[in-house]
């Protein structure tokens, strides 16, 4: 907590110390340019000539969420209070800094079928290796998350940056069994480049750490068996496949990842260009308890966690290929952002007492958003938005035997216009909606025992969520407020809502039919 101090009040005097830039871009003043604070994240060097406006933004917010069409292994509603600030500090011509802390509460209502912190709510499937009961059961989750980053000229054309990521996450589920996982998340990057006139050629390599500590208790034991299928403790290896795992009660995880890449920029007074390819290879170790080792494990998970090789058990490897380009117009009175990302992913995992692989992933996602501003001083008279997603995605598990397969399309289009202006007051409207599309699916699934849980609670009502057209209108309102000369104040709310486009999910699934329903509110104050 001290350190959570500290980084705060320096966040905060940063702010108060750096001077203001003639003729930038408050990036408060629309939530179009969050975009661009974003990408500063992910090459803050290519960004360093760019001229920001400093600022600091400290918000409190709520999200609800109400999922009633959902993936299974997703819980059926929850509620998020938060708190977040952040900035980007303009110390001098040479010296940028950025900052960032979030803080989440979280608690979930009817989860089932999953005893880890991974949901299936932005993803098509979990990784292959975890814990679940069907019995569903309420959660609560506490996330800190702490980012800082630098770009620096250090000498005529010659830029260095940095970034660091810390991230702390604690989950607790509040019915037998009860697992508690504890998240420590390290990473950092280092960056260097060469500008040359308009162009920039930039390097750029990171290294993170992830570890996963579980503590599984019971306050009644005697629910975990077999007579028991609802608490009964089982452990999915691959996509479909339920193996014995005897250390449920302790055991953990631990990912590596390592990545590398290049990037290169152009830019004028008014056109900026930027593109970086990188690589990046996650390897995620599951790890056992002691008590194997001397005879003492049993299902009360006697025994203790270390991270040593004598107690691996599983490993499962990401590989991902990523191409990120952004392209942005910034006119006297018109800004245009442009960006197309590529990603080719593959997962594949290893099971070290049976020595062989039994599943394998692959994600091919081409993604783009297209943005335009057309302005009036600082009112902004008209704003749009243009998303689109493009999903190629396998799982197949070779002894399950399941193969999955999707192709879809998400698309977003939304509209935005301050309806109110004056100078200290604003009103800003956002309306849109967003859509998926399945473009091609398919489901194969050859029982190799006569265990088909997963597969007829989870895997087949996943697949026909996937295979599901929907729809979603969305709302946003946000009120601008001039609090001093230096200081401004954001009261805002979202709504959105998500249907499918036929009844098949209904007939085929337990889905009641209503929509999903999100909500979101806060506060936010600039200064």
């Amino acid at each position: 907590m001290k350190f959570k101090s500290f980084y705060i009040i320096s966040f905060l005097s940063f702010g108060c110390a750096s001077a203001q830039l003639n003729d930038s871009i408050f990036i408060p003043t629309n939530q179009i340019y969050y975009q661009q604070l974003n990408r500063i994240w992910d090459n803050p060097i290519q960004f360093s000539k760019q001229k920001f406006s400093d600022f600091t933004e400290t918000e409190l917010s709520a999200v609800v969420k109400d999922l009633s069409m959902r993936r299974t292994q997703t819980a059926e509603s929850s509620n998020e209070f938060g708190f977040k600030t952040q900035g980007v500090f303009n110390i001098s011509k040479k010296l940028r800094l950025l900052g960032s802390f979030d803080y989440q509460f979280v608690t979930e209502k009817n989860l089932g079928y999953n005893l880890t912190n991974g949901r299936t709510e932005d993803q098509f499937v979990l990784n292959p290796n975890y814990l679940f009961v069907p019995k569903k059961a309420n959660w609560e989750t506490q996330n800190y998350h702490v980012k800082g980053g630098l770009s620096y000229n250090l000498w005529k054309g010659l830029e260095v940056g940095a970034t660091v990521d810390y991230r702390n996450q604690s989950s607790y589920r509040k019915s037998d069994p009860r697992p508690e996982i504890n998240t420590a998340d390290y990473s950092g990057k280092i960056f260097a480049g060469y500008r040359y006139l308009n162009h920039q050629v930039s390097i750029f390599g990171g290294l993170g750490r992830k570890s996963d500590t579980y503590d599984v208790m019971a306050v009644n034991e005697a629910v975990n068996a077999p007579a028991n299928p609802e608490y009964y403790v089982r452990f999915s290896n691959g996509y479909g496949r339920i193996v014995y795992f005897p250390s449920y009660g302790d055991y953990g995880y631990r990912t590596v990842d390592r990545n590398f890449g290049a990037g290169y920029t152009f830019e004028n007074q008014k056109n900026f260009f930027n593109i970086n390819f990188s690589y990046s290879k996650a390897m995620q170790n599951l790890y056992g308890n002691t008590g194997e080792l001397y005879g003492t494990s049993s299902t009360s998970g006697t025994g203790s966690v270390y991270f040593a090789e004598s107690l691996e058990k599983m490993k499962y490897r990401l590989v991902n290929y990523k191409t990120d380009a952004n392209y942005w117009y910034k006119g006297d009175k018109i800004d245009f952002m442009s960006n197309v990302n590529f990603q080719s992913i593959t997962g594949d995992n290893y099971n070290n007492a049976e020595f062989g692989q039994n599943y394998r992933m692959t994600l091919d996602r081409v993604s783009t958003a297209n943005h335009f501003l057309l302005r009036e001083g600082k009112k902004i008279k008209f704003g749009t938005t243009l998303e689109g997603i493009y999903n190629d995605f396998s799982a197949i598990d070779l002894l399950g035997i399941t193969y999955k397969y999707v192709k879809s399309l998400n698309l977003n289009l939304k509209f935005n216009k301050d309806i109110f202006y004056r100078d200290t007051q604003k009103v800003n409207l956002e309306i849109g909606a967003m859509s998926y599309f399945p473009l091609s699916e398919s489901l194969t699934y050859v029982p190799a025992s006569s265990n088909t849980l997963l597969y007829d609670n989870v895997i087949k009502n996943d697949h026909e969520y996937d295979a599901t057209s929907k729809l979603g209108p969305q709302f946003g309102l946000q009120f601008y407020q001039k609090v001093t000369s230096k200081t401004d104040l954001k009261i805002f709310t979202n709504f959105a809502t998500l249907f499918p486009l036929s009844k098949d999910l209904e007939k085929n699934t337990d889905y009641s039919g209503n929509p999903s329903l999100y909500f979101n509110a806060g506060i936010s104050l600039f200064y």
